[in-house]
């Protein structure tokens, strides 16, 4: 009997060190809440994980750090966040995951190390033949065409490295967009860096619980409907009318839409378009949905268009032959030239030419 009670102590013992404490709760919902997390796959299931240095960050930046809070918890040091982190993961606020690596990033970094390699051999064989070709002592030309290719083997190499970050940068971004894949880790110990730990405390919110008692009290009222009063019973009635009418008249609205379209694209054959209140269905506001009051557009034809053409270059009229621009350039070279072959003058040319044979009369008599 002894040993039974022994073993029923041990065992309340070990509960009461497992279950987490009032101030535990307080800090893990801060974390739960605070700390930046992802979407993961671990074992098949969604699952939310956050990075242990981003926990430690706003750990040192909370209450319990500035000494505000009235519990004696204080974290001061890193080690310290670390330390009580240790006590959330033994009592399974959250656990210890790895990321799973696929076959292809493991077969993109063999060739990564691959291209390096071959890249930092071909760089030493270029360096190699430069020196020797610098020792023998070639001419200026030689070494001018070599400071050249260097350049050209320079932006070759500048645009190489930017593909290649551009890339990386493109697979980074890829990997972000997808969920990470995770396990569980062998060795359940927080420790502070980029490794990763997945939630498994999730306090329902405040709003979800406001939002879920105001379902239920709803779901209560409609039950109790026959005892409402009847003023109030009238005026759901009423509303409930009004909205079924309102239903009708924009179904109607579309039918009636529909059928003057219809109607319009077949009196004339497919070339007016009328839509009475076209954005009707459109994914947009409801006051949108009503402007504006109609669309019309015009699609010309076949025929419409080969008439235009016709127009546009009429056969035997010269438009854009070369007959048509000879006389053109004809044209333009005689705008200037009368039927007699003189050259047409302005009135003010005349009389300006009238004013300069006075000006010298009047020198010349003076002179006499």
């Amino acid at each position: 009997m002894a040993e039974k009670r022994r073993g029923k102590q041990k065992q309340r013992n070990q509960d009461d060190t497992e279950t987490p404490t009032k101030e535990e709760y307080e800090v893990a919902k801060f974390l739960r809440f605070n700390v930046p997390s992802k979407e993961g796959k671990l074992m098949g299931m969604a699952v939310q994980y956050f990075l242990a240095s981003k926990a430690v960050d706003s750990l040192l930046d909370s209450k319990w750090a500035s000494g505000k809070s009235k519990t004696e918890l204080r974290f001061t040091t890193r080690n310290s966040c670390v330390d009580f982190c240790n006590r959330l993961l033994e009592k399974g606020i959250f656990h210890r995951a790895t990321r799973m690596e696929k076959k292809k990033d493991r077969d993109k970094k063999k060739k990564k190390a691959k291209d390096e390699a071959e890249e930092d051999s071909e760089k030493s064989e270029k360096k190699t033949k430069k020196e020797k070709k610098v020792k023998r002592g070639k001419d200026d030309e030689k070494e001018e065409e070599s400071s050249k290719e260097k350049e050209s083997a320079g932006e070759v190499e500048e645009k190489k490295e930017t593909d290649k970050k551009d890339s990386e940068k493109k697979d980074e971004d890829k990997k972000k967009k997808r969920k990470l894949r995770l396990e569980m880790a062998d060795n359940q110990l927080f420790m502070d860096g980029d490794e990763v730990y997945v939630w498994i405390y999730d306090p329902v919110p405040l709003k979800s619980k406001l939002i879920g008692l105001l379902m239920v009290l709803g779901a209560i009222a409609v039950c109790l409907f026959p005892l409402w009063p009847p003023e109030v019973r009238l005026g759901v009635y009423y509303l409930s009318l009004a909205a079924a009418g309102f239903v009708g008249f924009i179904l109607s609205l579309c039918i009636v839409q529909r059928v003057l379209f219809a109607v319009t694209w077949l009196v004339t054959f497919g070339k007016h378009h009328f839509w009475l209140l076209p954005n009707l269905t459109e994914d947009v506001g409801f006051f949108e949905s009503f402007k504006p009051f109609y669309k019309h557009d015009v699609c010309p034809g076949k025929k419409d268009k080969t008439e235009k053409d016709k127009t546009t270059n009429p056969e035997g009229s010269g438009g854009t032959t070369e007959d048509g621009t000879k006389e053109q350039e004809e044209g333009e070279e005689g705008e200037g030239d009368n039927d007699n072959g003189y050259e047409m003058v302005d009135r003010e040319e005349v009389a300006h030419v009238e004013d300069v044979a006075v000006v010298a009369e009047g020198e010349t008599k003076k002179t006499k």
